[in-house]
C-alpha cells in the first residue's frame, strides 16, 4: 500500500475543492426540495431540520435502560436537544406551533454507537494512498460524517486518532458539523511500529511507555489504544500510568506467539479492540483456549469489541476481489478511500488454500467466542474497524449487529450493546444511550421493530441529532448528494 494513487488525486489536485464547492449549492438546492413538504418552525432554517421543539407522537419507545420495558403508544417530547417529557399520547400538555411527527407503527430507540472505527483526513490519505501531493481539503469532515448520520450512528470510537481527529471532534460538539460525537484513543506502538509515526506513538520502554500515556492525557484524548509490538513491561507501564491519569486502556493484545496472554490481559487493560486478537493468542483455535481467554477477561474486567465483520469481509475480497468493487455502499467511500482500497489492497491475490482456511477457522473461533463471552456475562461491543478495505463506515455497523446475532446474542443484548452500554464504556452514560428524560435526544425513529428483528434497525423512518429532525427524505437526499461529490 505504498505505491502513490495515480489519476484524479495526482493529476489535478484542485479538482476535490472544486467539485466539492458546486456539490455543496446542488446539496442545498436538493435539501430544500426535500424538505418542502415538511413545515418548519418559525425562526428554523428548513435546510438544516432545526427545530426548537419537537413531539413524536404514538411512537412505541424502547428505552434500553437497565430494567426498562418498552413503552407503547408514547409522546416523546424534544427540547433544546434534551428529553424533556415522556408520556402517554393525549396527556402531553403542547405548544401550538409545536413540530409534531406522527410515530404510529413506529419504533423509537437511542441512536447507536459504532465502537471501533477510523476516521479519515488529509494526513491518513497520505499514508494510505502513497500520494504526498494530495492537498490540504482533500477530506471533508461535513461529507464524512453523513453516513453515520444516515445510519443513525451518533457515538463513535476513533481508536487510533490524532490531532486532525480532535479539530474534528471539535467541529462536531461546537455545532458547526453535524455528526457522531467521538470518543478518541491515541495509539501507542512499540519497536518497530506498524505504523507511521503520526498515526501511532512509539514506546521503546516503561518510560517511554509511562510519558506516552502523560502525553495523550494532555493533548485532549479520551483514552490509550495499545498496539502489537509493545513489550511486556512498556504495555504494563502503560496500563498502569493509564489508571493514574483517569484513562481507559482499550488495544491489540501483544506477544502473539509467545505465551504470555495472561500478563497481557491484566486489571487495568479494559477492552480487546477484536476478537480475531485472542483468535492470534491461540494456537490451535480451540474450544479450551477460548474457555481459558473468558476466564482471564471475566477476571481482570475486560471487556471485547468483537468486529466480527472484519474478518468476514476480508475473506470476501480474498475470495473474489469483484465482491468489494459491487458492493452497493462503496459509492459513499472517498474517492481517494475507494481508489486505495481497489488500487492497493492487502488482501487481492493471498488466496491459497492455506489462507482461505486460516481466516475461515478465525470467523468461526470469533463467533464461537463471543457466545462465549456474553455467556460469562461479560460485555461484547459492536464495533467495526471502518476503513478497512470492504468495510464502509456507518453501513458496516448493521452488518456488525446482525453478526452478533448470528453469533448467539439475542436481539436485545445487541441493541443494549449499541446503546447503553457502549455510553457506558465510553463515560458518557449519564448524557446519552438510553431515552430518558433529561438525556440527549440522539434518537433513532424506526419503521419496524428491532427487537423483533436487529436487521430492522436499517428501517430508518428519521434521525434526532442536535436540535435537528431528520426524516427519510432528507436523509436520502444528503446521501445522494455525497454520491455527486
Amino acid at each position: 500500500m505504498n505505491r502513490p494513487v495515480e489519476g484524479i488525486a495526482r493529476s489535478r489536485p484542485t479538482l476535490f475543492v472544486v467539485v466539492r464547492r458546486m456539490a455543496r449549492l446542488a446539496l442545498a438546492v436538493t435539501v430544500l426540495a426535500a424538505l418542502s413538504a415538511v413545515e418548519p418552525c418559525p425562526g428554523d432554517g428548513p435546510s438544516s431540520g432545526l427545530v426548537s421543539e419537537l413531539a413524536i407522537d404514538h411512537v412505541t419507545v424502547l428505552p434500553m435502560t437497565v430494567d426498562g420495558s418498552p413503552i407503547g403508544d408514547a409522546t416523546v417530547v424534544i427540547r433544546a436537544a434534551r428529553i424533556g417529557s415522556i408520556s402517554r399520547t393525549g396527556e402531553a400538555r403542547l405548544p401550538s406551533d409545536v413540530r409534531r411527527v406522527n410515530g404510529k407503527g413506529k419504533w423509537l430507540m437511542p441512536a447507536l454507537a459504532d465502537c471501533h472505527m477510523h476516521l479519515e483526513n488529509d494526513r491518513v490519505l497520505r499514508f494510505l494512498s502513497g500520494d504526498a501531493s494530495l492537498p490540504d481539503g482533500t477530506v471533508d469532515d461535513a461529507d464524512l460524517f453523513v453516513p453515520f448520520v444516515a445510519n443513525g450512528i451518533l457515538q463513535v470510537a476513533n481508536l487510533a486518532a490524532m490531532s486532525e481527529a480532535v479539530a474534528q471532534r471539535n467541529e462536531v460538539e461546537s455545532g458547526r458539523v453535524l455528526g457522531p460525537h467521538m470518543l478518541l484513543a491515541a495509539m501507542i506502538d512499540g519497536v518497530p511500529p506498524l505504523w507511521p509515526v503520526g498515526v501511532t506513538r512509539v514506546a521503546a520502554n516503561p518510560a517511554d511507555g509511562r510519558q506516552a500515556v502523560r502525553d495523550i492525557k494532555a493533548e485532549g484524548y479520551d483514552q490509550v489504544k495499545t498496539y502489537t509490538n509493545l513489550a511486556l513491561d512498556t504495555f504494563t507501564a502503560i496500563v498502569d500510568e493509564a489508571h493514574l491519569q483517569g484513562m481507559r486502556v482499550v488495544g491489540h493484545i501483544p506477544g502473539r506467539g509467545t505465551g504470555q496472554t495472561a500478563s497481557y490481559i491484566q486489571p487495568g487493560f479494559g477492552m480487546i479492540a477484536h476478537a480475531e486478537e485472542l483468535a492470534f493468542q491461540s494456537s490451535d483455535l480451540s474450544d479450551a483456549d477460548i474457555a481459558r481467554f473468558v476466564a482471564l477477561a471475566k477476571t481482570n474486567g475486560t471487556w471485547l469489541t468483537a468486529t466480527l465483520t472484519l474478518d468476514e469481509r476480508i475473506l470476501e475480497q480474498t475470495l473474489d476481489p469483484d465482491s468489494l468493487r459491487t458492493r452497493p455502499e462503496i459509492r459513499y467511500v472517498h474517492p481517494v478511500t475507494r481508489m486505495t482500497w481497489i488500487d492497493h489492497n492487502p488482501y487481492f491475490g493471498r488466496n491459497s488454500p492455506e489462507r482461505i482456511a486460516q481466516l475461515q477457522g478465525i470467523i468461526a473461533f470469533n463467533r464461537k467466542l463471543v457466545r462465549a463471552f456474553v455467556e460469562a456475562g461479560i460485555p461484547v461491543l459492536p464495533g467495526t474497524d471502518s476503513l478497512v478495505p470492504g468495510v464502509v463506515a456507518g453501513f458496516a455497523l448493521h452488518d456488525e449487529l446482525e453478526a452478533l446475532v448470528a453469533a448467539g446474542m439475542s436481539n436485545a443484548q445487541v441493541l443494549q450493546a449499541a446503546t447503553r452500554q457502549a455510553a457506558e464504556w465510553m463515560g458518557v452514560a449519564t448524557d446519552r444511550g438510553t431515552v430518558e428524560v433529561g438525556k440527549r435526544a440522539d434518537l433513532l425513529l424506526l419503521d419496524a421493530d428491532p427487537l423483533a428483528d436487529v436487521a430492522n434497525t436499517r428501517q430508518i423512518a428519521g434521525v434526532v441529532a442536535e436540535r435537528r429532525y431528520l426524516p427519510r427524505t432528507m436523509l436520502d437526499a444528503m446521501m445522494e448528494a455525497l454520491t455527486r461529490r
